[in-house]
């Protein structure tokens, strides 16, 4: 799990869904740490921000997520490697004997996703949920702390926290609160909490493994991914001429 390929700057774990979920079986939960699942969107912003770019470089884990990391993996040598999506990952693990915590959303949207959970993984050791007023970016780039937030999760003891607040945001959460925390592994997942509520439809697997979620995802929001997608496009075709 140590080898990592680089991704425009960005370090990636060569690595795929069935060798992290024996990481974190394994993983030593006193020890604290975050993983970071950077897509393409990430990547680029990464390459104007030196400060975003070192925290996903200085996670425990920083993961494959989107066809174009994979591809990247599989130019650069690394036949193993594959997308480790945050919802798959989240899944898996809730049939183990690992606690959980969700931070992020609306209290709404994670009693949705609690009562999902109890529906589908009934043996599944959630710890606890908070969430957190809306911040900007800036909020926590200025290392604020949520403080009660830290509380709840201290009392609650979990393994994992799962994070779902939009990117690079829970990045930069993650890497102001991780020193905060008495034990446990925090993973920025993001939009997976929609997906776990119920509230968004995932794409269906054949057009994830085609590598076509990006057009699913553009197509059902386009005023507000269009922007994004063309900046990540613009970004990494830059980069990838004058590379060349």
């Amino acid at each position: 799990m140590t080898t990592r390929f680089d991704f425009f700057g960005v370090q990636i774990n060569a690595t795929n869904l069935e060798e992290v979920v024996d990481f974190l079986h394994q993983y030593d939960y006193a020890r604290t740490g975050y993983i970071c699942f950077p897509d393409s969107s990430v990547v680029a912003a990464a390459q104007k921000d030196d400060l975003l770019r070192d925290i996903l470089n200085n996670a425990i884990l920083t993961l494959p997520d989107g066809k174009p990391s994979e591809l990247v993996a599989r130019l650069k040598g690394y036949e193993n490697v594959s997308t480790v999506s945050g919802y798959w990952l989240c899944k898996k693990l809730l049939t183990s004997n690992l606690s959980h915590y969700f931070l992020g959303s609306t209290e709404e949207k994670v009693n949705k996703i609690l009562a999902s959970i109890k529906q589908e993984f009934p043996t599944a050791r959630v710890a606890g949920f908070s969430s957190p007023p809306f911040q900007d970016v800036s909020f926590f780039r200025r290392e604020n702390i949520l403080a009660k937030e830290v509380e709840k999760i201290n009392q609650a003891n979990p393994d994992l926290i799962w994070v779902g607040i939009s990117s690079p945001k829970q990045d930069f959460l993650m890497h102001t609160h991780v020193s905060k925390l008495n034990r446990g592994v925090m993973l920025g997942v993001g939009g997976v909490f929609d997906y776990l509520s119920g509230d968004v439809n995932k794409s269906p697997e054949w057009i994830k493994k085609a590598g076509l979620r990006w057009l699913w995802r553009l197509v059902r929001e386009p005023g507000r991914l269009g922007p994004k997608y063309w900046f990540t496009i613009k970004t990494l075709v830059q980069l990838l001429f004058k590379k060349n």
